[in-house]
């Protein structure tokens, strides 16, 4: 949207010029990206937040032109006294969205606003003027990039020895599709859609969903970038030819946890490793899945509760409802009120006309997740307890309870017993979310697994930046191996991006590691691992302070050799002397060197 919408919005930055009119570009969230036009009128939109950065979605401002826009996916005009807030009454304002040319999904609004007494019905049309411009020179990109994919990408097929294959924009939409027989589309993990337009989001290079975890059915190693001077223009997926003959349970991602049920594997979502600790925990979730009871999940932050969370709703047999996630943490009272329960026409000022549909009604039939339970609010816990209990609710501003059923999975990183003594929990919520509890170990608790989780996350990473699959030095791993991992498999996966990514060669060494992984190593001595009995979080710079002391006492104050050891700079190394108060332990090193 700013590459295309900005160049269309400068354009008429002229004309708009003395004519008491500003044009706006928002993203589909309503948050204005760029603003152009009279420049008094730009002056007078900074005192009501009408600036680049500001969000005007409508459950932020009420009722508005871009909100509404977005809301009713139509165009609209808001007029004077028509607008919520009270400071944006004296304008008046026009919006349309933009779409997509080829899919139709909505990009963001063009907005053109001015001060009330000057208002013309002409403002709509000069919105939606500009919104068919930049429609229309989105879709000459999008030719001449679908262009430049199928002709970089048929080069890539023509190299490929496989009867299957599916071209991909950097959108993550399919593009085309060649070579695919009946049984190779069932073989796929039941994605039988293949036409065109279908996205995969972990394919998505191009709005931030790269990171996404890749879907079980999808193989990494059948996923090649297609790349033309250096540039990202696509994805292609190159299928087995075998995979034509094989049957499906052949191609479940085999890096998934798998357990023996008799004479059956089976298998429970994408969470990587083979360790006793996870096949543990997995057994118990796979056992969890088909129980209609709530579960609590527990782990410190980063475990991956929300993939446990998922793996056990996929592994229901009985339900085809929906997974609806929610994070209780950080939201204000009222608006975790508004997202969990809903609301109807008129709960509130600023509601939205037709209502919401709150987390829980739309989990009717499938499964709930409240990710960081503990941190809900005292005050909304017996609504949530009086749902669970009696199987209804009544959305903000409802008369009639509505009828609803979902399992619940809930998960935190708290100890609620020790809330519920502290008063920030009630003790019969507790005992209603943890009639079945499943606690996810810690990284360091599964120290065999981390080699695979680096394979995994180092393909990862090739296939969303579209670098080379790099080799981890032997030494790489067992540095890892012996690190804490305070932050978890969240910490270690930005851990090996951040490594694949400066790593220029197809080899990555101990130079790459961060610093605090090479500190806190080396103040672990030449033990082979860190015990699983050790505490969570070790405060960072007391291990610093240990590390950098032992290195002076092991080199007797030979600071080219401590800084050697550490992998740090020198002049970094003074720093940190300093900064820990070690210069007594340094001259002491020296006194008894001599």
């Amino acid at each position: 949207m700013i590459d295309v919408g900005v160049p269309v919005m400068e354009q008429v930055r002229e004309s708009l010029s003395e004519s008491g009119l500003i044009l706006v570009l928002t993203d589909p969230s309503g948050v204005i990206l760029k603003t152009e036009g009279d420049p008094a009128t730009l002056e007078s939109a900074e005192d009501v937040r009408l600036v680049n950065g500001a969000n005007w979605d409508e459950m932020v401002c009420g009722t508005n032109a871009i909100g509404t826009a977005l809301s009713l996916k139509e165009p609209v005009q808001i007029h004077a006294i028509e607008h919520f807030c009270a400071g944006f009454k004296p304008w008046s304002c026009s919006a349309v969205v933009v779409r997509d040319p080829a899919y139709g999904e909505i990009l963001g609004v063009v907005d053109v606003s001015g001060l009330s007494d000057r208002f013309h019905r002409n403002w709509l049309a000069l919105a939606m003027m500009t919104a068919g411009r930049i429609e229309a020179e989105l879709a000459v990109r999008q030719m001449e990039s679908r262009w430049r994919l199928a002709e970089a990408g048929l080069q890539s097929l023509s190299r490929a020895a496989s009867s299957a294959v599916i071209l991909f924009d950097r959108q993550g939409r399919l593009v085309k599709a060649e070579g695919l027989t009946g049984h190779s589309r069932a073989s796929l993990g039941g994605c039988g859609d293949w036409s065109a337009g279908r996205r995969i989001e972990a394919l998505d290079t191009d709005s931030g969903h790269g990171d996404t975890a890749l879907p079980d059915w999808l193989r990494p190693e059948w996923v090649q970038p297609v790349m033309r001077g250096g540039q990202r223009l696509g994805t292609v997926l190159v299928l087995p030819d075998s995979l034509r003959r094989e049957p499906a349970r052949r191609f479940v991602n085999t890096r998934a946890a798998t357990f023996t049920v008799g004479q059956t594997s089976t298998t429970l979502g994408p969470i990587i490793g083979r360790s006793a600790a996870l096949r543990q925990a997995l057994g118990k979730a796979k056992h969890l899945a088909d129980l209609d009871v709530p579960v609590l999940l527990q782990g410190e932050t980063g475990v991956g509760k929300e993939m446990f969370a998922r793996a056990i709703h996929e592994g229901r047999q009985r339900t085809s409802g929906p997974f609806v996630a929610l994070n209780c943490g950080g939201l204000p009272r009222d608006t975790l009120a508004s997202e969990l329960f809903g609301y109807v026409d008129g709960a509130f000022t600023g509601a939205k006309r037709s209502g919401m549909i709150g987390k829980i009604e739309a989990a009717r039939g499938g499964t709930l997740f409240l990710d960081e339970i503990g941190e809900m609010p005292l005050e909304l816990q017996p609504y949530l307890l009086r749902v669970l209990e009696g199987g209804e609710l009544y959305p903000l501003g409802a008369s009639q309870p509505r009828t609803v059923q979902f399992k619940l999975i809930a998960a935190t990183n708290r100890d609620l017993r020790a809330e519920v003594v502290a008063g920030r929990f009630r003790q019969d919520l507790f005992y209603r979310v943890s009639v079945t509890t499943l606690r996810i170990p810690a990284l360091r608790e599964r120290k065999e697994d981390i080699a695979e989780l680096v394979e995994h996350f180092n393909r990862e990473v090739s296939l969303r930046h579209g670098v080379s699959v790099k080799r981890f030095e032997a030494e790489v791993i067992e540095a890892l191996e012996r690190y804490a991992w305070p932050g978890n498999v969240r910490e270690m996966r930005h851990v090996v991006e951040g490594m694949v990514m400066l790593t220029n060669d197809d080899t990555v060494t101990a130079a790459a590691l961060p610093e605090e992984i090479t500190l806190a190593v080396a103040a672990t001595g030449h033990e082979p691992g860190i015990s699983a009995e050790a505490p969570a979080v070790r405060d960072l710079d007391a291990v610093e302070r240990d590390a950098i002391s032992t290195a002076i006492g092991r080199r007797h104050g030979n600071l080219t050799m401590v800084a050697k050891d550490l992998r740090i700079s020198k002049s970094t190394l003074y720093l940190k002397i300093d900064k820990h108060g070690l210069n007594p332990t340094l001259r002491q090193a020296r006194q008894h060197d001599r």
